[in-house]
Parts: structure tokens; C-alpha cells; sequence
């Protein structure tokens, strides 16, 4: 999730204040994220339901705001790389993070989400060739691998004897390349464009193939009841915050700065499904966080020197 931004107006001008504020409302919304969305699996929320509602309010709200106080053209070309960005960051992402819950904790999926930015290293090298990538950062690639093979190795879930590491795990890390992939794709395009015009612009293709999704595989409509109407209400709150605090962070301060939120994250995952959910915190989520922890400090050490 980090991205080089160089601004040093921004940067000076921009209050400490206001940028710790910012690094905590991202990884505080990103980390309870999962957490709402697994407390509602758990009810018996269908996934395919909920990440269909999400988008679509998500979606529409965008839209909305877009209509209100846009006043841009349509732009084809937006459209165009707008949604072959929104796959991998969005869609992709949604699907995979959703069906992991099911088999592996609300914490462990933020621990992985985590280790997203170490990754982005190669999909750097893949889709921009030109890209520099020094041996250190290859190291740091190395041992965040180390860490998320622990967890399969120790076959941990983050649930009490229950789920299952090679699907959840599998599921989640596919999720965790299409963060780095994501990354690299809004590096390449979005900067071009209005934070909100990109955002609104990602969203249709979105909705369209989730809808897609839902009537084919014949979902059904659920009635929800007041508490899970609110969580999802949050759950869409956090979703638009945790991005509009991030992307206000890239905009302004150093990319080490960024990455404090990805050291955060895990924290609140882990410590919200402890207390919500009855997750379990041991001595396997500590290890592997102690590698993926280790190869993000080496990730952004270089830019902390530069």
C-alpha cells in the first residue's frame, strides 16, 4: 500500500498532528474492517449478499457525490484504466478477503493484508520494467514469505482448532498480490486524475459484476436486522474513510510515513478479533508477525535514508 509521493509542500505544510491522525483513522477502519465483516458471517450473512451491498452502496454513494460537485466530462480513457485498476483492487480483492474469513481469522487475514506491500516489489519489476530493485528489498521478499509460510507450516488459523489454513490462507494471500498489483496499477494511473473522479470511476464495473455474481449463482435477498444493518452501515463508513484517509496520506507525507499504517493494522485486526470475536492470539500469529514485521522495516528503509 505504498506509494512514492513527491510533494514537499504538502509535506512541510501538513501538521503532525493531523498526519498521526490520519495514519490511525486508516489502519483503525482498515483493521475492524474484516472484523465487521466476519462478525456478520458468523449470523449467517450470506458473503456473496454482503460484499454485493457493500460495493453497491459504496458505489452509488460515490456516484452520487460525483453528480453533485463534478462537473468533468465523461472520460473514456479514465473509464478505461479506472476499471483495469478496480479489478485487482477491488473486486478481486473483495472476493477473496470474504471467502477467506470463513476459514481463517478476521486477524490473521489483516496479519497477511499486512505483508502487501513487501510483494508489491515484484509485481513493480513485472509491470514496470524500469523499476530499480535493490538486493535488500529481494531480502525483504524473502523473509515476509518466511513469515506467511510459518503460519501454514504451523497449519495456524487464528480460530480455536477450527478452519483451515490452506484455504483460507490461499484465499487471503491471493488477496494480498491483488493489493500489491492494485498498488502498482493506481501508481501508474491514478495520479492523473481527481481522488474522487478515480474512485467513482472504479466503481461500476464493480457493482456490475458482483451483480453479475449474485443472480447467477442465485442468491437470495436477505432480511437483516438492526444490528447487522448498522455493522453494515459501518462497515461501508470504515471502507470510504479507511481509503480517503490513505489516500490524503500519499499526498502529503513520505512513503516510511504511509507504511506506519500497514505496522498498525494487524494490531487492530488482531486485538478486535480477540475481544469481538473470541479469536486466539499466540505464539505462531507472533512469529510470523515478527518476520512480516521485519521485512517491511527493510522495504522502506532505503526510502527512509533517500
Amino acid at each position: 500500500m505504498i506509494f512514492s509521493v513527491n510533494n514537499k509542500n504538502l509535506k512541510n505544510e501538513t501538521p503532525v498532528i493531523k498526519i498521526i491522525i490520519g495514519i490511525f483513522t486508516a489502519a483503525f477502519m482498515w483493521g475492524s474492517g474484516n472484523v465487521l465483516s466476519r462478525s456478520l458471517l458468523i449470523e449467517g450473512v450470506n458473503e456473496i449478499f454482503l460484499i454485493t451491498t457493500r460495493v453497491s452502496i459504496i458505489g452509488s454513494l460515490l456516484f452520487i457525490h460525483y453528480l453533485i460537485f463534478n462537473k468533468d466530462k465523461f472520460n473514456k480513457k479514465l473509464l478505461k484504466e479506472a476499471s483495469t485498476t478496480a479489478l485487482a483492487s477491488i473486486f478481486f480483492v473483495g472476493w477473496f478477503f470474504i471467502f477467506s474469513l470463513q476459514y481463517i481469522s478476521s486477524g490473521l487475514v489483516t496479519l497477511l493484508i499486512s505483508s502487501a506491500p513487501v510483494f508489491t516489489i515484484l509485481w513493480l519489476k513485472i509491470l514496470l520494467k524500469d523499476e530499480k530493485i535493490s538486493r535488500q528489498k529481494y531480502i525483504s521478499i524473502f523473509i515476509g514469505l518466511l513469515g506467511v509460510s510459518y503460519l501454514f507450516i504451523s497449519k495456524e488459523t487464528g480460530l480455536d482448532n477450527q478452519g483451515n489454513i490452506f484455504l483460507g490462507g490461499s484465499l487471503a494471500f491471493m488477496g494480498v498480490q491483488c493489493i500489491a498489483l492494485a498498488t502498482v496499477l493506481n501508481r501508474k494511473y491514478a495520479p492523473q486524475y481527481k481522488v474522487s473522479s478515480w474512485l467513482t470511476y472504479q466503481y461500476p464495473i464493480v457493482i456490475f459484476l458482483s451483480l453479475a455474481v449474485f443472480f447467477t449463482t442465485g442468491t437470495e435477498v436477505q432480511t437483516l436486522n438492526s444490528s447487522q444493518i448498522i455493522r453494515v452501515g459501518i462497515l461501508v463508513f470504515f471502507n470510504l474513510g479507511a481509503f480517503t484517509s490513505f489516500t490524503w496520506l500519499i499526498q502529503r507525507v513520505s512513503a516510511l510515513q504511509v507504511a506506519s499504517v500497514d505496522y498498525l493494522v494487524p494490531v487492530v485486526g488482531v486485538t478486535a478479533g480477540v475481544i469481538f470475536l473470541d479469536e486466539t492470539f499466540n505464539s505462531n500469529l507472533i512469529v510470523a508477525g515478527l518476520f512480516i514485521f521485519i521485512s517491511l522495516i527493510m522495504n522502506t528503509r532505503e526510502e527512509f535514508y533517500s
